[in-house]
């Protein structure tokens, strides 16, 4: 079996990614993944910059949680440090999500986080990671001018625009979250008219049918007061848009689709989840 060493440099949008592309891989049986996470909630490039800049010259500074030991213990590191942890195949960056739009933002950081990972890291193929746009209930967009379309046509405008320029590879997330966004008959609508949104009592949520965005939900604890909130995350995956994207990665870094037996999450339908691997196909082999 091939081992495929994989390191991310970015964040939650990464980890969403992630969720599910061990056991994707596992169920072929032909491929393995060996990954490490140099990831932090909402942490841009200018960021991960910075933290590394620091490190350079505090190298006792440990940014990330790389891993874990076999006795679960975390594995602490820097960006020099994960660099030079293992062999890595494939190292990828992305820009934090509500920036990624405004290719301006990219620039100088991306540009000297690829240098520092071709220096320590001479091995590896660099592949940015496309993000997607929000969902279209997203008060994002509207407070920045954006339609959902308006905010991917500027990602994917922004990651194609650096990828030519680096010479890297892309991660199309961002492009098969758009396709299954707009197949008939998977398309996620709001408002539904029987859902009285900032109204309703908990636990009572809207259908939030084909989304694949976490959406609304309730917090209770996380409160301050302990009173229920019926709050809204148009911006992370749920398992639907997990899984779709993880079957992006393992078909573009592992070259291989999926397999005749591949992992289904007990969450998802097997006709979704069939539906949702054949997206993802399309989108890297098209």
């Amino acid at each position: 079996m091939r081992t495929i060493r994989l390191l991310t440099i970015g964040n939650s949008f990464a980890d969403n990614a992630l969720t599910y592309l061990e056991p994707i891989a596992d169920s072929g049986g032909r491929v393995r993944f060996d990954v490490g996470r140099a990831n932090l909630g909402g942490c841009s490039l200018e960021k991960h910059w910075n933290l590394a800049e620091y490190s350079a010259q505090h190298p006792e500074y440990k940014t990330y949680t790389l891993g874990r030991t076999p006795d679960g213990e975390p594995i602490q590191a820097n960006l020099q440090d994960a660099l030079r942890a293992r062999p890595w195949d494939v190292v990828t960056l992305q820009q934090v999500s509500h920036r990624s739009w405004r290719a301006a933002t990219f620039e100088p950081y991306l540009g000297r986080l690829i240098a520092q990972v071709r220096e320590l890291a001479p091995q590896a193929s660099i592949l940015l990671h496309q993000t997607w746009a929000y969902r279209s209930d997203s008060p994002f967009l509207p407070e920045n001018g954006l339609t959902q379309e308006s905010m991917h046509q500027r990602i994917r405008n922004a990651y194609r625009q650096y990828a030519a320029s680096y010479g890297c590879g892309l991660l199309p997330s961002g492009e098969a979250i758009r396709s299954a966004r707009m197949t008939p008959g998977h398309t996620f609508r709001w408002p539904e008219e029987d859902c009285g949104y900032r109204l309703a009592a908990a636990p009572s949520l809207p259908k939030q049918e084909h989304s694949l965005a976490v959406g609304w939900y309730w917090a209770i604890r996380e409160t301050g007061d302990g009173v229920p909130e019926l709050r809204l995350d148009a911006n992370h995956l749920n398992a639907r848009g997990n899984y779709l994207v993880g079957c992006v990665w393992y078909e573009t870094i592992a070259e291989d689709p999926t397999g005749a037996d591949p992992f289904v999450p007990a969450c998802l339908d097997a006709a979704d989840a069939a539906f949702l691997r054949r997206l993802a196909h399309e989108t890297v082999a098209p």
